[in-house]
């Protein structure tokens, strides 16, 4: 059974998500205040955390931040600020998704199944450079990295779709679909934490001027 820890002070709001989890299978711990959620954190060890980013004690940009640092574990943003700078500012500290409130608990729980989803058939190897999509391990001659999710979905597609020039809003649509509700400029925000990771090989993920991106292999 997958451990949610719900960090949300709206107790109503908290206590409609963790009902609704709960009856999807999950188990739920609830913090309302974000100076609790980093002892939670390590005292719960949760699979996936659902977070608010206004809470009391300490924020959670803040509280993404400190757990990002130290663990993989999925973020979810829950929060009532739907403006573009919030949502990149959470995708650039690491946060898997991000969601607005109002918000269905049905989308909620469809979107918790697809990340704990893995597909089994995910090993990919270009040159120099491995991808194990099971775990997202990237591994180049350098260095090894586990990526977040949202950085192991694109480059999952990429390996399957190499040569292909790809729009903005193709990606989005293609990789994320329906859950992912960002602006095309959220993209480039991935594409950069990407490449970074892949160092030295970053050259396979091309910009098209104009158009988007393309993952070249030939």
């Amino acid at each position: 059974m997958k451990k949610v820890l719900i960090v949300e002070d709206e107790k109503s709001l908290a206590t409609i998500i963790s009902d609704a989890l709960e009856a999807e299978g999950f188990y739920t711990v609830i913090v309302n205040r974000g100076d609790l959620a980093i002892d939670s954190f390590y005292e719960e060890k949760p699979d996936l955390i659902l977070l608010d980013i206004n809470l009391p004690g300490l924020n959670g940009w803040e509280i993404c931040k400190q757990i990002k640092s130290v663990s993989q574990i999925p973020i979810i943003m829950v929060t009532a600020r739907d403006n573009e700078f919030d949502e990149i500012k959470g995708l650039e500290l690491g946060a898997d998704d991000y969601i607005t409130k109002p918000f269905t608990p049905k989308l909620l729980t469809i979107k918790l199944k697809k990340i704990f989803k893995l597909n089994n058939d995910t090993f990919f190897k270009i040159g120099d450079i491995t991808f194990d999509y099971n775990t997202f391990v990237l591994t180049t001659p350098k260095e090894t990295n586990t990526l977040p999710r949202r950085e192991a979905q694109l480059l999952e597609f990429f390996f399957r779709n190499q040569n292909i020039i790809f729009s903005r809003e193709t990606l989005l649509n293609e990789v994320w679909g329906f859950e992912f509700f960002g602006d095309e400029r959220a993209v480039d925000t991935i594409i950069k934490r990407l490449r970074k990771k892949l160092g030295d090989y970053d050259f396979y993920i091309k910009s098209v001027r104009g158009v988007g991106y393309v993952f070249k292999t030939d």
